[in-house]
């Protein structure tokens, strides 16, 4: 089968989605009839989300079709330059700025940084369409402009059929929920249209799926669930390597590796119930090593966190190295989304590690409660101080050697592609 693979994420950059996309796109190559092509965005290398260790992990059978992101994406993609020049404390005016532009920024690009990559993408995925004869179409959301590039190319090549994956919401992301009403009419209008002309939909939580069908009357069975997974043999080599440098013997180290957006994932509970817990339990306090890796929007709780003498707060790092941190961790930290049906991905990479799962509900609806409230790995509480104060109590009072189990083989990747695949054949 020859595959067109559409995503701006792709493993050019360091993010949940794009490390989804690379787990996808090397299994699906790793089928022997299949040939599949990558089209996706041109990432500079000066980005702060540029990986070139990721890069070098895709397999070299897979074709590469890099598309410039335009004059918006140039505009808007963070660069490591002007993140160094940052200052480490900012005044409350700046951090007021930040917010301000953020969500102008948020509110008004439509429907995100991507677009005229979407376009542009789109033309040439049609004159490729023509010299290379696809079998399949198979766009990733997110971002929703991965979905805009399929509809172009669908739209001249109706016969061809065109599988949508949603990792999340589009419209009814809780991140969009404070644009201007001409943005959210405009992406409607986008979104009925790539729903009308794709044949199949692929979700990662029921929730979702179910609202899609309920919004956009879309036949059950052309729907499925698929699940993210961890790769074994790469946790097994990465597991036999060197302990990295900030995991410390001698303490329960705690880790969370990925982004912090404030709008889903609300930190500030879990710092107070750190300072409550080194005013009423310094001893137990002082057994945490908690790491953080990777942006947090909110620079009032970045500075919060930071200043906390058992945290270390730290940029991105590449994939492989964030992995070893899991691997050697007693904790694995994670946050639900709060107002979404989303799955923070980062739930199936723990999984794979051997560390007790430490779950924030986002909220009491958390679509992640279903996956996590009786398994034998996971430790889940509501996002206020009181009850996240006792969980965490409840895990330093655990002897080290108890907090470590085994991994969930039901998420391994192999088992979700043969999945996937079956999807594909049909």
């Amino acid at each position: 089968m020859k595959i067109l693979f559409i995503a701006c994420y792709s493993p050019f950059i360091n993010n949940s989605a794009a490390i989804e996309t690379l787990q996808y796109l090397n299994k699906l190559s790793e089928v022997k009839e299949n040939k599949v092509h990558l089209l996706t965005v041109d990432f500079p290398e000066n980005s702060i989300y540029y990986d070139s260790s990721l890069r070098d992990m895709i397999n070299k059978d897979i074709k590469i079709h890099l598309i410039k992101g335009g004059k918006i994406f140039n505009k808007l993609v963070p660069r490591k330059g002007a993140e160094s020049e940052k200052p480490k404390t900012e005044s409350t005016k700046n951090i007021k700025k930040m917010k301000f532009l953020r969500s102008i920024k948020n509110a008004v690009v439509i429907p995100d940084m991507y677009y005229s990559w979407a376009k542009k993408a789109g033309k040439y995925g049609i004159e490729l369409m023509k010299k290379e004869n696809f079998d399949l179409i198979f766009s990733m959301h997110e971002p929703p402009s991965s979905h805009l590039c399929g509809y172009y190319i669908k739209k001249e090549n109706k016969n061809i059929p065109w599988i949508t994956y949603w990792s999340d919401p589009w419209l009814k992301d809780s991140t969009r929920e404070k644009s201007f009403f001409i943005k959210k009419w405009i992406e409607k209008s986008m979104e009925k249209k790539v729903v009308e002309n794709a044949d199949k939909f692929i979700f990662v939580t029921e929730a979702n799926r179910q609202d899609y069908i309920n919004t956009y009357k879309i036949d059950k069975n052309k729907t499925f669930i698929i699940t993210r997974g961890f790769d074994e043999e790469l946790f097994e080599r990465l597991s036999k390597e060197e302990k990295p440098k900030l995991i410390e013997e001698n303490k329960i180290n705690i880790i969370y590796a990925g982004e912090i957006f404030s709008k889903l994932r609300d930190i500030k509970p879990f710092i107070k119930a750190l300072e409550n817990i080194s005013k009423e339990n310094p001893d137990l306090y002082k057994k945490i090593n908690l790491m953080f890796f990777g942006n947090i929007d909110d620079s009032e709780a970045k500075r919060d966190l930071d200043a906390l003498e058992i945290s270390k707060v730290n940029k991105r790092i590449p994939f492989e190295e964030a992995l070893k941190y899991m691997l050697n961790s007693e904790v694995l930290l994670i946050f639900g989304n709060k107002n979404s049906k989303q799955i923070p991905a980062k739930i199936y990479e723990y999984f794979g590690a051997k560390g007790k799962i430490f779950v924030i509900y986002g909220d009491e609806n958390d679509p992640i409660k279903k996956l996590v409230e009786n398994h034998t790995r996971c430790k889940s509480t509501l996002n206020n101080e009181e009850d996240i104060k006792n969980s965490l109590i409840e895990i330093l009072e655990t002897p080290k050697e108890a907090l470590l189990g085994e991994a969930d083989y039901n998420f391994e990747w192999k088992t979700i592609t043969k999945r996937l695949t079956n999807i594909f054949n049909k």
